[in-house]
């Protein structure tokens, strides 16, 4: 993870934002259960913080042996026509945040209506930090 974003969490970090550090077995559980492998840099944030986010946004990942946000949103998604490349980040409303597991690794945001994928982010972290800069935009 890079510094500026690590700075950003330190800054508005509130008790409970974050699950806190999960095992690699139990990263490695959701990858099975999903059928792909988790790009690093999602990896790393999911290691060090299980899931969550500051300012309101809540990003999904792993939670335990029994539980992973990912997952389950994922797989809900899924049954709506969401391709198997992609995992859920993030629910908005009308559409999703899914980060690409296989190609590129950027992160697109698709809807159930059109079934559109749209990238908005090269990597993991351009959208993690443009995510949590906007939240705290708006926190302030």
């Amino acid at each position: 993870m890079n510094k500026k974003l690590e700075e950003m969490i330190n800054e508005y970090i509130e008790k409970g934002d974050f699950i806190g550090e999960v095992s690699d077995d139990h990263i490695k559980k959701a990858e099975r259960t999903l059928e792909v492998s988790f790009p690093t840099e999602y990896k790393d944030f999911v290691k060090k913080y299980g899931s969550g986010g500051i300012c309101g946004v809540d990003i999904n990942g792993v939670e335990g042996a029994d539980y992973a946000s990912v997952v389950e949103s994922t797989e809900r998604y899924r049954k709506l026509g969401l391709p198997n490349k992609y995992i859920v980040l993030e629910s908005v409303d009308e559409f999703v945040y899914c980060l690409n597991t296989l190609e590129k690794y950027n992160v697109v945001r698709w809807d159930d209506i059109s079934k559109r994928e749209v990238t908005r982010y090269t990597t993991f972290i351009e959208y993690l930090q443009d995510n949590f800069q906007e939240a705290i935009d708006n926190w302030d």
